[in-house]
């Protein structure tokens, strides 16, 4: 196993030095303040009640990161204040944005770990490594694996309580019962929708496998164990108290009732459609990915060709079961919910279908197909790596040079991209812009910035104007854009024109 380890230790280096190289490289996103300013409280007064409705594991992290680099409690009336300020401005906007994002890396690892794992437990060291070499050289993986949100921590934990539930079914014993609990407890504090899919995964499982009730009653000892001991880490999370935890459940299930403004297609929804993750699935995951995994069907001909047993050419598909009922237990709770946003709230997924991708990466690597396997993975490292450090508004070669007719919000502009603005207005000596940034915060705490004035939705302002594609796209402004061309395109995720006086 050592050598598969080093080689895979190696890849999750590689993506490492790709995720901290879009440090500087972007702004901060709408909600990352949101989230270290509320890592901040936690830790600076143990209080927890400016912004509950996320778990703290991860903002905690990030905060103590920026306290180790010497930041302390900014006195501010809310997290998004606070973690604005604790940013602020020019070459200290940089460095602290960078220190906070590092505070997320640990659970890149933690997931990247538990591909690996599983792939092993299911296939073998090959396996293992391909599949570890699929998850680091997904874009939507390398991107919120680099920024200060939740979602990471709930793919790290996710993929971890996947494994270890196979592990611990398979042999409870009271080691394995404790490390259990001490990952459901973390899983709980990374993100709520933890504790949706993960149930939905054991589910499915069970109806699967339909083990016999008197097997599964003899778990339940192990199991109320496990529980009691993830229920103290939850408990300690939230400093003793299960206050702020009952408020972050009730203003998710409030904001699931009202619903969310998204965009898929070309249209805008406030209560979501049960395609929206389907399709943001299919646009955002390299093609290269896609096809692989759209290939698993095409493994029992060349191996039974192959000469091989039986038994090992029907291997592959008893092997894939757990990682695509884990994959379709996300992708059937999302679809059932009324919050569309992006591919980060199913993110945990790709565990899963990297998982698939390294079984099925093995198992025709003993085929006369490894070549054609070859040319998909060399395909999918170029795919994310030309879109460097635009992991964010990573789009496959399915949306050309058009990603806004498909996507917005935090799969194309989540408000990253204030930097390069601020350089191309710098570039054409603008003094003034008429612009409405999808993350406004920008023009007070970040970088120096030209006079900016709101967007007037009727009509341009003389001299230059810019617009967020997110704000076009999700809240239609400013409503002059339409059937109008660009004149220039910033990055991905803005249009610019400038109009003669």
């Amino acid at each position: 196993m050592r050598r598969y380890a080093v080689v895979a230790a190696l890849l999750v280096l590689i993506a490492s030095v790709r995720i901290t190289a879009t440090y500087t490289a972007l702004s901060h996103t709408m909600d990352e303040p949101i989230h270290l300013g509320a890592g901040m409280q936690w830790l600076a007064t143990g209080n927890y009640d400016w912004d509950p409705s996320h778990p703290p594991l991860a903002r905690v992290l990030s905060a103590a990161a920026v306290s180790l680099d010497g930041a302390r409690l900014q006195p501010a009336e809310g997290a998004l204040l606070e973690g604005l300020r604790l940013l602020g401005r020019d070459t200290h906007y940089d460095r602290r944005l960078a220190v906070a994002r590092l505070g997320v890396l640990p659970f890149f690892w933690i997931a990247s770990a538990a591909v690996f794992l599983w792939a092993w437990r299911e296939a073998g060291g090959v396996a293992a490594v391909a599949a570890t070499l699929i998850f680091t050289t997904i874009p939507p993986v390398l991107a919120h694996a680099g920024l200060v949100t939740t979602d990471m921590a709930a793919t790290a934990f996710c993929a971890a309580t996947a494994v270890l539930s196979l592990a611990w079914a398979a042999r409870p014993t009271a080691a394995r019962t404790v490390l259990f609990g001490i990952v459901l407890g973390l899983g709980a504090l990374s993100k709520f929708s933890y504790l949706v899919y993960v149930p939905a995964m054991w589910l499915l499982w069970i109806a699967w496998r339909r083990p016999p009730l008197k097997v599964v009653g003899s778990y339940w000892r192990p199991a109320l164990i496990a529980a009691v001991v993830g229920c103290v880490v939850l408990w300690a999370g939230y400093r003793f108290s299960f206050g702020p935890l009952w408020d972050g459940l009730r203003l998710l299930l409030r904001h699931n009732a009202e619903g969310h403004a998204s965009y898929i297609l070309g249209q805008r929804h406030h209560t979501g459609v049960w395609y929206f993750f389907p399709i943001t699935l299919l646009v955002k995951t390299p093609l290269a990915l896609l096809l692989l995994l759209g290939g698993v069907g095409l493994l029992a001909r060349p191996l039974r060709n192959a000469g091989l047993r039986p038994a090992l050419w029907i291997s592959p598909f008893s092997t894939l079961r757990w990682p695509a009922l884990y994959c379709l237990a996300i992708l059937l709770v999302a679809m059932a919910a009324r919050i569309n946003i992006g591919v980060r709230h199913i993110l945990p997924i790709y565990a899963g279908l990297a998982v698939i991708g390294g079984i099925t990466a093995a198992r025709l690597f003993t085929t006369r197909a490894r070549y054609v396997l070859l040319t998909l993975l060399a395909w999918q490292i170029v795919s994310g790596a030309r879109h460097a450090p635009d992991y964010l508004s990573y789009t496959n070669e399915i949306t050309g040079d058009h990603p806004e007719d498909f996507v917005a919000e935090s799969d194309l502009d989540w408000g990253q991209d204030m930097h390069r603005v601020g350089d191309f207005l710098r570039r054409m000596n603008a003094s003034e812009v008429s612009f409405t940034p999808y993350n406004i915060t920008y023009l007070e705490y970040g970088h120096a910035f030209p006079k900016c004035t709101i967007s007037d939705w009727y009509q341009p302002a003389p001299g230059w104007n810019v617009v967020s594609l997110s704000g076009l796209k999700v809240f239609d402004h400013p409503g002059w854009v339409r059937g109008r061309p660009p004149q220039f395109r910033i990055g991905r995720t803005h249009w610019a024109w400038y109009f003669q006086p």
